[in-house]
């Protein structure tokens, strides 16, 4: 009968620990050191039954983490009251489920009181100093030892140093100093022993191989249910950290980053890639990629409705343990490294936003559990990345001259202000053009709005066409524009200016019955550092030169816009 309730305590201790992704082996290694500990102090209870008590009190100290959603356990950063309030709740959860059991000697007080403090701060009853079971105090001093040694989802594992520093600067107010001396009296004997028996029964952590070539997990573990849980509540976990990480961006790419790190917890792989559909054409390009390779993954170009990853996108299917060949028409050197992939569509209400394809160098590598996780995945990354483009859609259409195309002011002034920034940072200059149409009411007036509008659009793709590809150029608002030029001092920016005067000049806006409408720009400039430092300065300043240049081109609002013929004549 003592045999079959120890045989009994150790798969329940087994399964409990198979739930923890990080401190495998924790619940057989604090029992060994709670015994060791037990061993040095006084005994108070003595008798063989409390001594087996605590030794299956050590193995079933955690039963109650049963309870805790492991989010929290696994939670790689510090818990919220409510989260500490539902942590706490474990042992008291504990001592209720081993209530049931019929024990032959003292388990359940261990269990219950394991994290009582000897100054009567600890939960879930508040006892203070020796009304603490003494097994409970020792098992205390022990858990904490052995999780201090351990990694956690929030921190890497101490030294024995810092340990033990940690644990003795609690003595007399978490911990029993007689079993706290225990420990550090003794502990390298206890490390000894705790090395020899890791040595001889190692316990394999439950991971995930980040490539497909890695050696899968040891046969004997594999085939046990301890591994099936282990694997079950790692799945649970990843999910949930994939839904509460995709959800913090809503940025495009920091969200695609997120789902190709993502996956890699969960399928094996050699390389990863994230296609999104290119707006201007019927082609998928990869945004996000990781693994070997991604130089080449990068450059791939897939028509959608061919290859594997183009014909997911056509028809919104998964294809699962394929050749990924057809994928790599344009790239051969891939061929040779991919053997096999799965390609599943990011579908939101039936609408395709995006392909995850990962590709591996072994033949039929994914299996079913890789490919119900994945589908898990693509839902919630379909969702994820759908509202980031509508985000970033909103934001462009917020930033964007919607008659021009241009970026508007709103833009300009978060722009500006972050490239004045950066040019106090690295110490070069700026230059802001002021610019305008003169008199282009008259235009307005005598052509209507239609062919205003037109006059604006077709001048804003002169002045970009002109401008450096690192100049910005926005839409002021009515018919004044604005450049920023980084890295362009005064003489640059004259140089400049004389050029957008000379190609507005010559540009010609054709008009119904052949009429053509010429253009006259009128710019004035101002530059940081030497004209000032503030972005309101440099626009008043740039304001200014521009009036004056229109003055000084002694331009007035009846010669400004003509037909050609007429400015001719005058």
């Amino acid at each position: 009968m003592k045999q079959l309730f120890h045989s009994t305590i150790a798969s329940l201790a087994m399964a409990i620990d198979a739930k923890d992704q990080y401190t495998h082996g924790h619940v057989n290694r604090v029992q060994q050191l709670v015994m060791m500990i037990a061993e040095k102090v006084r005994w108070e209870e003595g008798r063989e039954d409390d001594v087996e008590g605590l030794r299956a009190a050590a193995l079933l100290h955690d039963i109650g983490k049963l309870a805790i959603p492991e989010y929290i356990l696994n939670k790689p950063s510090g818990l919220t009251k409510w989260e500490i309030q539902k942590m706490q709740t474990h042992p008291e959860v504990g001592a209720e489920i081993l209530k049931t059991v019929p024990f032959p000697y003292k388990v359940v007080p261990y269990v219950r009181h394991h994290h009582e403090k000897w100054n009567g701060t600890g939960y879930p009853d508040g006892l203070k100093g020796e009304d603490i079971p003494l097994g409970a105090r020792i098992l205390s001093v022990a858990d904490c030892y052995d999780a201090l040694r351990s990694d956690q989802p929030y921190r890497a594992a101490m030294s024995q140093e810092l340990a033990l520093e940690y644990i003795a600067g609690l003595a007399e107010k978490s911990y029993d100093p007689a079993v706290v001396h225990a420990l550090v009296e003794n502990i390298e004997e206890f490390e000894t022993k705790l090395a020899e028996t890791a040595a001889a029964n190692p316990v394999p952590p439950v991971k995930v191989a980040v490539s497909s070539q890695e050696p899968a997990p040891d046969p004997d573990i594999a085939k046990t249910v301890f591994h099936d849980i282990a694997s079950a509540h790692r799945e649970i976990q990843a999910v949930y950290e994939i839904s509460e990480s995709v959800g913090k961006t809503l940025n495009v790419s920091e969200t695609l980053a997120l789902v190709t790190a993502k996956v890699g917890n969960l399928v094996p792989y050699d390389g990863c890639a994230v296609f999104l559909a290119d707006p201007h054409s019927d082609q998928l390009v990869p945004h996000s990629t990781s693994g070997e390779l991604t130089e080449e993954l990068d450059q791939l170009r897939i028509k959608i409705g061919y290859g594997v990853t183009g014909w997911v996108a056509a028809n919104n299917q998964m294809l699962a343990n394929v050749s990924p060949a057809p994928d790599f028409a344009s790239r051969p050197g891939l061929k040779e490294s991919f053997q096999s992939c799965v390609s599943i569509p990011l579908s939101l209400d039936d609408r395709v936003v995006g392909v995850i394809t990962v590709y591996a160098k072994l033949k039929a590598i994914f299996q079913d559990n890789h490919l119900r996780l994945l589908d898990t995945l693509s839902r919630q990354a379909a969702a994820a990345v759908n509202n980031a483009l509508v985000y970033e859609e909103t934001q462009e259409d917020a930033y964007t001259d919607a008659l021009t195309g241009l970026p508007n002011l709103r833009y300009f002034r978060v722009f500006g202000d972050q490239e004045l920034k950066r040019a106090r940072r690295v110490d070069y200059p700026v230059t802001i053009l002021m610019m305008d149409l003169d008199s282009f009411k008259g235009v307005n007036d005598s052509w209507g709005h239609r062919i205003g509008d037109r006059v604006l659009i077709e001048v804003s793709h002169v002045l970009r066409n002109q401008l450096r590809r690192s100049d910005t150029c926005i839409r002021y608002g009515g018919d004044e524009f604005v450049a920023l030029l980084p890295g362009a001092g005064s003489e640059l920016a004259e140089s400049t200016i004389k050029r957008l005067q000379e190609a507005v000049g010559e540009h010609e806006v054709v008009l119904r019955r052949g009429e053509v409408l010429g253009v006259v720009l009128s710019v004035g400039s101002a530059t940081f550092p030497q004209d000032g430092d503030d972005l309101d300065l440099l626009l008043s300043l740039a304001g200014q030169a521009m009036y004056q240049d229109k003055i000084r081109r002694n331009r007035d609002a009846s010669v400004a816009i003509l037909p050609l013929d007429l400015q001719a004549k005058a």
